[in-house]
């Protein structure tokens, strides 16, 4: 630290022996923005977003479906024989009878009757979880009611408007002029359909220019990887970078795991949710994530700085993280 003395110089002598003695590599360059693009309500928690609002980056959500497909988790089987059941997990399609329940064992918050009832319901989970990560921007890509785009796992993208999804997505992309592109790994064949069948028409779109911006660089891409969920995923891809779940974050107050915990506890209809999550790894049906966050670089420019290398350069910044907004601003897309 320098030390000066300052006492008669006028006021421009002032201004500028003060502005020699600033060192320019302690200004932190404007925080960047962040596009993300997920098929479901929950694709999210396959990386620690903590992680960007710890540095105060502003990161927005496109989001193409409702996650109204599928079933909303009930409970624990208490006698789980893995000789004798598929899943340690009761859940059940939405129908009378069936209700959201508090892990791990109730009380009964909502009965799910029909999947319009579902898509809303994860909806709010999935607004719940956004405020908590400090989230700019939603957008929401489908409407509840006539579904967009399909929730499906046996169809995959197939029944997709893929002309109207990429009309969408530029749109998001004009709006948000993101510094990184984060989607799903469209190589994870193995996965959910719609998550590699999604990952391949975000890859397309950049590798087009879709989300070019005047001026500037092509935005970077990357894709998540499910290596929670799959043990095929847990195989190194070219690309993949790691960060330690369990170090803690300055700004957070927490560690990583802790944060990720907390705002995927947000979920309470899906598996995601980390109670249930849980059950599952404790009896072998996923592998679990481990010590690590995994993302992996998908486009081609490697020759510019990755996000292990931007993590470092954007220190973690309590103030910038305080300037984010308490909860994101929603845009439809739907129309």
């Amino acid at each position: 630290m320098k030390i000066y003395n300052l006492s008669g110089l006028p006021a421009l002598v002032l201004f500028l022996t003060l502005l020699a003695g600033c060192n320019s590599d302690d200004v932190q360059p404007a925080p960047l923005q962040v596009l993300l693009i997920t098929a479901h309500p929950d694709d999210e928690t396959l990386f620690n977003l903590g992680r960007f609002q710890e540095r105060g980056w502003r990161v927005s959500i496109a989001l193409v479906t409702n996650g109204e497909s599928g079933g909303v988790v009930q409970g624990i089987k208490s006698d789980y024989n893995p000789k004798r059941d598929d899943d340690i997990l009761i859940e059940k399609d939405p129908a009378v009878g069936v209700w959201l329940t508090q892990p791990p064992d109730g009380p009964r918050l909502k009965e799910i009757v029909t999947p319009i009832d579902l898509a809303w319901q994860r909806r709010a989970e999935f607004l719940g979880s956004m405020t908590e990560h400090r989230i700019a921007t939603v957008f929401f890509l489908s409407d509840p009611v006539r579904s967009d785009f399909e929730d499906s796992w046996d169809h995959g993208i197939s029944h997709w408007d893929q002309e109207a999804l990429a009309t969408r997505l530029k749109s998001a992309a004009q709006r948000t002029q993101p510094d990184l592109i984060i989607t799903l790994n469209p190589d994870e064949t193995w996965a959910h359909r719609q998550h590699s069948g999604l990952g391949r028409i975000v890859k397309m779109l950049h590798a087009a220019g879709d989300f070019d911006r005047m001026g500037a660089p092509r935005p970077a891409l990357y894709g998540l990887r499910e290596h929670g969920w799959y043990p095929e995923s847990q195989v190194p891809q070219i690309g993949d970078l790691r960060f330690d779940r369990a170090a803690i974050s300055p700004v957070l107050g927490q560690t990583y795991e802790d944060y990720w915990w907390a705002a995927t506890g947000f979920y309470l209809s899906q598996s995601s949710h980390p109670t249930w999550f849980a059950a599952r790894v404790g009896v072998g049906l996923l592998p679990g994530y481990g010590r690590d966050d995994l993302i992996r670089r998908l486009d081609d420019g490697r020759e510019r700085e990755n996000l292990d290398g931007l993590f470092v350069r954007y220190a973690p910044d309590r103030t910038r993280r305080d300037q984010l907004p308490k909860s994101p601003e929603i845009i439809y897309l739907n129309n």
